[in-house]
């Protein structure tokens, strides 16, 4: 079994916000309205907004493992600061034994990210509702008080809403609350240490039920996704197996099974970096009655 530790600090949600937006144009689930990436680019300078088309960019999700080693109050001010003077030696060192080599880009791009991550903070991040932070520094500590009666391996899959990792060659699992990049999460592997920034649901005082909710109902208006739940129902199967039933496109299977996931439908059964196969979670169809039942009642 390997151990877990729940992380949180605001500069993880800098930098997923950052990843989100890179990434948004590429996204067929998300939460945050089609709207925001129309108004985030109202906000920023026209220069800026050229610099973040850098294909590069995608190693943003590599931070984490130096996230996870930044000293003091892990603000992105801080974080910044003490990016910027680390040396090529010192990234290197922060990020074993994750890692064998720092990627060449990374390097060459060191001074370039320095800049990119002041003007994200300037343009975008610092202005964003304080309430966000909030609500991710309380629920991971939430998860902190689950360990206290639940195994790693349920733990995550309770905070990802169905991704089930075990693996005998992990060590370590980082678990760390985001809001951006919700409902889906990000999964990373490095060499027995995995990152996995779960999504968080913002409640708010509304009268609309919540996008969350409206995510579960919508993964079952589709008969391939009711397909899909049924031969679960059955038995586990792999993505192959769901490929042979559905008679589906890889790529179109692959989106109906992200919906099924993402609504907490199914899971995912991970070993180390592979997905093995999907089971159904049976109990989230009552969780959907109760979560309508709850709104139309004015629980919620």
């Amino acid at each position: 079994m390997y151990k877990l530790e729940v992380d949180y600090a605001p500069v993880y949600e800098f930098v997923t916000s950052l990843y989100y937006y890179v990434n948004r144009d590429r996204l067929k689930i998300y939460e945050l309205g089609s709207d925001w990436k129309k108004e985030v680019d109202k906000k920023l300078q026209p220069t800026f907004k050229e610099a973040l088309k850098d294909k590069r960019m995608e190693i943003l999700h590599r931070f984490s493992l130096l996230i996870h080693k930044c000293p003091g109050e892990r603000t992105p001010e801080n974080f910044i600061t003490w990016f910027e003077r680390l040396s090529t030696t010192e990234m290197y060192d922060c990020m074993r034994p994750w890692v064998d080599v720092i990627p060449m880009d990374m390097i060459d791009l060191h001074e370039h990210f320095v800049y990119l991550f002041t003007e994200w903070n300037e343009q975008y991040f610092k202005h964003i509702d304080p309430f966000i932070l909030e609500v991710l520094e309380n629920d991971a500590n939430e998860k902190r008080e689950l360990m206290q009666n639940l195994d790693p391996v349920d733990i995550v899959e309770h905070s990802t809403n169905g991704i089930r990792i075990e693996s005998e060659n992990i060590q370590k699992l980082l678990l760390v609350p985001q809001y951006h990049y919700a409902p889906l999460s990000v999964v990373d592997y490095y060499k027995g240490f995995v990152t996995c920034l779960y999504p968080i649901e913002l409640e708010r005082n509304s009268p609309y039920i919540s996008k969350r909710t409206i995510t579960i109902f919508n993964s079952l208006s589709d008969e391939n996704r009711i397909l899909i739940l049924k031969s679960l129902y059955e038995k586990p199967r792999t993505f192959k197996e769901l490929t042979e039933i559905t008679q589906l496109a890889k790529s179109n299977l692959h989106y109906h099974v992200s919906m099924l996931r993402c609504a907490g439908l199914i899971r995912a059964h991970h070993s180390s970096e592979r997905v093995i196969n999907y089971s159904l979670r049976l109990d989230q169809l009552t969780t959907m009655q109760d979560r309508l039942l709850s709104y139309i009642k004015g629980s919620k």
